[in-house]
């Protein structure tokens, strides 16, 4: 061996890639090869598993399928596929993209339906991956099919602007108009091509999906091609009969299933990496027993709760459905032997979920009931499935496992994270081994309640496998997530030779095996190991040696105090006297309901009880028969030092010690520091034997220290420093947990992590908030890689001020002047702002409809169906904001909530989703366009009263303000009415100070531009002058508003005998005169209202809105005042032109004519009759219609069978159309005085004294002169078209549009419609794209983006138009989506 190789080692460590040899698999498999997961299954309810995944595709035998079922529990992949559609003889169909679809006669000979008819349907493909992994796909597309012709495509651009500016020297807004219009085509042309550019990173992909029944079941096409030759589609049978799944692209696998006899296409795709890797390390099968996973010949069951419209968060849907497909499972003989769950939440409260059994027997005083929490008692209780749950990640402080574990029973296995020296070196590449040790993150007990949720710990990291989408063979991940598909596979091991050994178990036994055998770690923070280190060796022996135990088929349940409290927890101040608990005991047969009474009455067991600690006390023997039986647990804390204790009553059956105990009651107490603060700022140090005060912390060293908070602190300082000499610049790497548990709520409600670097170099100093009078865990660990030892000195200090008086965080506007009422823990400095920062909306929902869920998919076994409540809110966004949702009444639940769902969509006009929300998401904020949105809120349950009550619930949207507004303080109330003298700072001592908050005047209120019907605004007050506690230190704060002013009502009886001798006219003509009287509304893209005059400048219409009242007649419109003095006779006759004007719209074509006739006869100067009349030919007659989309619609084929001669009628009915179009346009330009126009335009001032009344007049004028020029030009031009002689009526077009430039922009809302066609006259197509553009700003419509795919296949930018195409199909669905 060479010098250069010396020292190499040749073999790698590979048996610690995925650990087994810790916990005693690998001598286990080696015992008992046969043990090895056969006749066993594992469900995975996590992100969805990868069966092309290396390791997951088949059984040791190299043959069997290993993953057997694959569903999407969540809803996200779900298609509805309840339209029918029946393809004509040549096999072709309409898709719902809007493509036509064209099966082959081998496909339509496949299908089996009766009357040979195809489901279709639309799938987004963008949230069955990880966004992530969405953008390396997107991003290898965009290589492929994008870049090449875009790049292309902006150097011709830039090219042809560069060649412009040096023919037209110049500045540009010197250039004549024509010359003008030419640069800005150019200039537009790039801009379309860079924004599109911007934009396709974020385009979803949406295929069409057609479904059919076959001989051998559902077959699914999903035509990924998006050409419409479904022979080249994706070709899917249902995953439970044929195991297939297909690649969408190089790496994205999906499989399908169907439901609800074809009306669901549940589409099967994967929300994250994670629950492969989780898999792989259960059951993956290398055939290497050192990288195969611990039960490599079982079975696995992908449960997907992870929604991907969420990221990956679960839902409870998703969990709900994923139990019933486990009920459904068991009860088909297809058995689920074991559930793992690498996912959870933290509850509100600890013990949510009582079971239905004990609800039945004991009337709830406290606790909770929870559908998930009942229902996965329920699975372990009466289907006999162990479930494993990890921990969680959030430690070190104490209580904080999660739901699961933590749920009303301790029914589940909750799992731990180790990590073994082994582990070190192979998966974190560190250069020395330190101990064994639990991960510094992993979660630790006790539940918030007192019950243990940690029952053992497992290794938490590997390197194993992962999706194909990730172009990744294998991954390291580490967790309680990896820790507890360990503990699953061992379980997995121990059910294969309990089956093959014909040995009854249940999942207590299970349980009660790997508790008392697993390896206690003297040297591991208690808290996180649970029993200790998992022995799969030691468990199975222990199931084997008592395999004919009583006890095997039941569980003691252990309830303390009203509140059914799965342990003792005492964490409430300094603890003078001893406290007694009551704790109920009872045995309960596994599937109690159907146990043999025999067996109940045959039941007893004597105890002996034993107690850890001497602090613990209670009875030394118990005999227990079927019944609950109560005992007493004395607390005597008084001897306890500060710090926590744990203590532990076991429970030996006095016929056989060896088995250790049947239950266990834990024990937790906290006895805190307590500090005094009567002058000094109150500062905890902890006790040191150093001679610097300094503690010494090795690797995942944990020093916890508990401190009732002071009275009126607010916020503390944790001040630390390195003491150890001659470190230079190195660094000690520590997690800071801080943890107060408040009254129901989670251990995440109060608490600060954070991982900091401390030098010897200077002081770190860290800041967080606190709750006065609650116990605050200062937990401190030196994180679990870092090396060396540590002599860290802290110190904590206390500092607080606060407004104490009630309501002081809430103001109401109504109320006027706000008082503050502030005290402080010592002497404090202030400088109070109170800055608000949101718009709260109240939502009222417009509809609340129940109804029955699917009946295969949302029935819990033995007929218990699921219904839905469907909520629908109306929401309107003025400007583009930032808006959260959440529903109050469900919202920060999950697990503890009794309904099992509270998913809404939101959607905006086109029915396309924007967001998504669940639990939890008043945080997550939307940017919203303007416009109209619709939310859809589901809310689940299988009783239809419950959902009943919450028919009225609420939704609060949020709007982020663009602009603070800031409150001000006074220290004298006068001052604070008057606005006079300000508070910026002071000094706040012992004693209370009062300040005084003023209300928001109105004023401020109209400027801050606040949503409509916005109840109130919320924000943070903040006192401390000190700069780290004005950060930490928020108080959040409401201010109420004032219910909205209902406006006055305009219908006052008037005392005028004409008036009122004219009321029915009047009240006809009132919606002409509305118009003609406030501002122009925005026209809806639809045809006109049947009970109202409506503009016609729709998004894809062809003009402007048409004025409804007369100028003054008798100077030709000239700028005069109006005529005063009118006769009643003259009101009555114009009341009654405004009434037949308003029908002129609105009747048919002869009728109107006939309208329009008579008004022009009696009132030749009324212009708006023309223009009225315009509109009546336009939606009678006229199709409105974009250039581009017009141009093509006469270009296109003629269907086969097409009447010329009906054809030419056609034609020619649409040029006379046009024509009289044309002609009505002219008689009001005519009529109308341009010149004085212009003139009234060109004045600076008009200093006449009803020079208001005359600009109304004017601008009336101009607007219907610019509406009748827009009308005249698109005639000109759609009839240019027609005669195929665009260039040669080129001129007329360019009069038209400079006489309207002449009044306003061309991109004006009034002339937008006819600058699109003079742009397309002169194919200018950048000009086209940037007046769609502005249309869409107003209101999108899918003709828009059907004109601008138009405008990009005339430019030659086909890779452009496939992008529309795809934008189109997604932003404008069909029907909202599943939920």
């Amino acid at each position: 061996m060479s010098m250069a190789t010396s020292g190499i080692v040749e073999s790698f460590p590979t048996g610690a890639l995925v650990p087994k040899a810790e916990t005693g698999v690998l001598n286990f498999l080696q015992k008992y090869p046969e043990y090895d997961g056969k006749d066993v299954t594992i469900a995975i309810f996590d992100s969805g598993v990868d069966p092309r995944a290396t390791g997951l595709e088949t059984l040791v035998d190299g043959k069997t399928i290993k993953v057997i079922e694959r569903y999407d529990c969540s809803g996200c992949g779900d298609v509805d596929m309840k339209k029918k559609v029946t393809p004509d003889e040549n096999g072709t169909l309409k898709g719902l993209s809007g493509t036509t679809l064209k099966l082959s006669p081998e496909l339509l000979a496949l299908n089996t339906d009766a009357d040979k008819a195809v489901r279709v349907g639309l799938k987004c493909f963008g949230d069955l991956v990880p966004s992530k992994v969405r953008d390396n796909i997107v991003a290898q597309a965009k290589l492929k099919h994008w870049d090449k012709p875009h790049k292309i495509a902006t150097a011709n651009a830039s090219r042809k602007i560069s060649e412009f500016e040096s023919q037209n020297t110049g500045e540009a807004p010197k250039l004549p108009w024509d010359k003008k219009i030419i640069k800005e085509n150019l200039d537009y042309e790039l801009e379309m091509l860079n924004s599109y550019e911007k934009v396709y990173n974020d385009v979803k992909t949406s295929y069409d999906c057609v479904l059919f029944p076959t001989a051998n079941g559902w077959l699914t096409l999903i035509d990924t091609t998006e050409q419409g030759n479904l022979d080249q589609a994706l070709r899917i049978g249902e995953y439970s009969k044929t195991h297939e799944t297909q690649n969408v692209d190089d790496f994205l696998s999906i499989s399908v299933n169907v439901h609800d006899e074809g009306d669901v296409l549940e589409v099967v795709g994967m929300c994250s990496p994670h629950g492969t890797h989780v898999s792989s390390i259960a059951s993956g099968n290398h055939s290497s027993r050192d990288v195969d996973g611990v039960a490599p010949n079982a079975k696995i069951v992908s449960m997907t709760i992870g929604d991907g419209r969420l990221g990956s968060m679960e839902t409870g849907t998703a969990l709900v459905r994923a139990m019933m497909k486990v009920m459904e499972l068991c009860r088909e003989g297809r058995r689920i032997d074991v559930i793992n769950m690498s996912y959870g939440e933290h509850a509100n409260w600890s013990n949510s979920g009582e079971f239905a059994d004990k609800r039945r027997r004991v009337k709830k005083i406290g606790g909770c009931s929870s559908r998930v929490g009942d229902l996965m008692n329920e699975i372990v209780n009466k289907y006999g499935v162990v479930w494993v749950a990890s921990a969680g990640n959030h430690g070190p402080a104490l209580s904080t496992v999660g739901t699961p574990p933590d749920i009303s029973q301790p029914s589940l296995i909750g799992v731990g994270a180790y990590v073994s020296p082994q582990m070190m070196e192979a998966e974190y590449a560190m250069r020395d081994k330190l101990p064994g040790n639990v991960y510094t993150w992993t979660s630790r007990d006790p539940c918030i309640d007192g019950g243990q949720g940690v029952t053992v710990c497992a290794p938490g990291g590997a390197i194993a496998s992962v999706p194909q989408f990730t172009m990744s063979k294998s991954q390291l991940m580490n967790g309680t997530s990896m820790a507890a598909p360990h503990v699953a596979g061992a379980v997995a091991l121990l059910i294969s030779g309990l089956k093959q050994q014909n040995i009854e178990y249940s999942p207590y036994s299970i349980k009660r095996a790997l508790s008392v055998t697993a390896t206690k770690l003297s040297y591991v923070d208690p808290f996180a190991q649970g029993h200790g280190l998992l022995n799969v060796e030691k468990a199975f022996e222990h199931l084997v040696e008592h395999r004919q135990s009583k006890d095997n088929m039941l569980r003691f349940s252990v309830r303390v105090g009203n509140n059914m409290a799965k342990g003792i927890h005492v964490r409430q101040g300094l603890l003078r006297n001893f406290i007694d608990f009551n704790v109920n005991i009872e045995p309960v047969f596994f599937n109690d309901k159907e146990t043999d009474p025999k067996d109940k009455f045959n039941f007893n067991v004597r105890l002996n009880l034993i107690s850890s600690q001497t602090w613990a006390q209670c009875g030394s023997f118990l005999d227990l028969s079927y019944g609950t039986r109560s005992i007493v647990v004395r607390i005597d804390p008084t001897g306890l030092p500060p710090g926590v204790h744990s203590a532990v009553i076991r429970a030996y059956d006095t016929d056989c010690v060896t088995k250790g105990p049947l239950f266990e009651i834990p024990v937790t107490v906290v006895q805190p520091h307590v500090l005094e603060s009567d002058v000094n700022t109150p500062i905890f140090e902890p006790a040191s034997s150093k001679g610097d005060n300094s503690v010494e912390f090795q690797p995942n060293t944990i020093q916890r220290d508990f401190i009732l908070v002071p009275d009126r602190a607010t916020w503390a300082v944790l001040r630390m420093r390195i003491t150890d000499p001659n470190r230079g610049k190195d660094t000690g790497k520590f997690f800071l947990h801080t943890n107060q548990l408040l009254p129901k709520q989670s251990c995440r409600k109060s608490e600060t992590m954070k991982i900091i670097s401390v030098s010897s170099d200077h002081e770190t100093t860290t800041t967080f908030k606190v709750k006065a009078g609650k116990i605050l865990e200062l937990c401190i660990a030196k994180y679990w890689s870092n090396y060396g030892q540590s002599h860290l000195k802290y110190s904590l200090e206390f500092r607080g001020v606060e407004a104490f008086n009630p309501n002081a965080y809430v103001m109401h506007a109504g109320k006027g002047i706000h008082k503050l009422e502030i005290e402080a823990l010592v002497a404090e400095d202030i400088q109070p702002q109170l800055q608000l920062k949101a718009a709260a909306v109240v939502l009222k929902p417009n509809e609340a409809k129940i109804s029955p869920l699917s009946a295969s998919r949302d029935v819990i076994p033995e007929g218990r169906q699921v219904y839905q409540n469907l909520l629908v809110y109306s929401l309107n966004v003025s400007k583009v904001a930032e808006v959260s949702l959440h529903a109050p009444i469900f919202n920060d639940s999950l697990y503890e909530s009794e309904f099992e769902s509270q998913m809404w969509m939101l959607y905006d006009a086109n029915k396309a989703l924007v967001a998504t929300g669940d639990a939890h998401s008043q945080n997550f904020f939307t940017k919203l366009e303007k416009g109209e949105y619709t939310i859809r809120l589901q809310v689940r349950h299988e009783k239809r009263d419950l959902l009943e009550k919450i028919a009225d619930a609420n939704l609060v949207a949020t709007f982020k303000l663009v602009n603070f507004i800031n409150l001000d303080f006074y220290e004298n109330y006068n001052q604070c009415i008057v606005g006079g003298r300000k508070l910026t700072a002071a000094v706040v001592r012992r004693s209370t100070r009062v300040v005084y908050v003023a209300p928001i005047s109105q004023e401020r209120l109209n400027k801050a531009n606040l949503p409509a019907q916005c109840a109130w605004l919320s924000g943070n007050l903040v006192f401390p002058k000190d700069e780290a506690g004005r950060r930490v230190a928020l108080h959040s704060f409401s201010y109420i508003l004032n219910p909205a002013e209902k406006k006055p009502s305009s219908s006052g009886n008037g005392n005028n005998s004409a008036n009122n001798s004219a009321a029915a006219a009047a009240a006809a003509a009132a919606p002409a005169a509305v118009s003609a009287n406030t501002a122009k509304p925005k026209a809806p893209a639809s045809p006109p209202s049947a009970t109202s005059v409506q503009p016609a400048n729709s998004a894809a219409g062809d003009g402007g809105a048409t004025q409804t009242d007369t100028p003054p007649e008798g100077n030709g419109g000239s700028p005069v005042s109006p005529k005063k003095g009118k006769t009643n006779s003259d009101e009555y006759a114009e009341i009654l032109r405004d009434f037949q004007c308003t029908h002129i719209v609105k009747c048919e074509p002869e009728m109107a004519e006939k309208i329009y006739n008579e008004v022009v006869e009696a009132h030749p100067k009324h212009l708006q009759a023309h223009l009225l009349l315009i509109q009546n030919i336009e939606a009678a007659q006229l199709k409105s219609a974009f250039p581009l989309t017009f141009t093509n619609g006469q270009k296109s084929e003629k269907p086969e069978g097409c009447n010329v001669e009906q054809q030419n009628e056609e034609q020619k009915k649409l040029r006379s159309a046009l024509e009289r179009v044309i002609k009505l346009a002219d008689n009001v330009i005519v009529e109308t005085d341009v010149e004085a126009l212009l003139s009234y335009y060109g004045l600076k001032n008009d200093t006449r004294p009803d020079a208001a009344k005359i600009k109304t007049n004017m601008d009336k004028q101009r607007n219907n002169l610019i509406e009748a020029l827009s009308k005249k030009g698109i005639a000109i031009a759609k009839l240019a078209v027609l005669d195929e002689s665009l260039k040669d009526r080129l001129a007329e077009i360019n009069e038209v549009y400079t006489d309207i430039i002449k009044f306003v922009d061309a991109n004006d809302s009034k002339a937008i419609q006819f600058a699109l066609w003079h742009a397309y006259a002169h194919a200018h197509y950048g000009r086209m794209y940037k007046y769609i553009v502005k249309l869409i700003e107003d209101k999108r419509t899918r003709e828009q983006y059907d004109e601008l795919a138009a405008i990009n296949s005339a430019l030659g930018h086909e890779h452009i138009t496939a992008v529309i195409k795809r934008m189109t199909v997604t932003s404008f669905p069909s029907t909202y989506r599943l939920f």
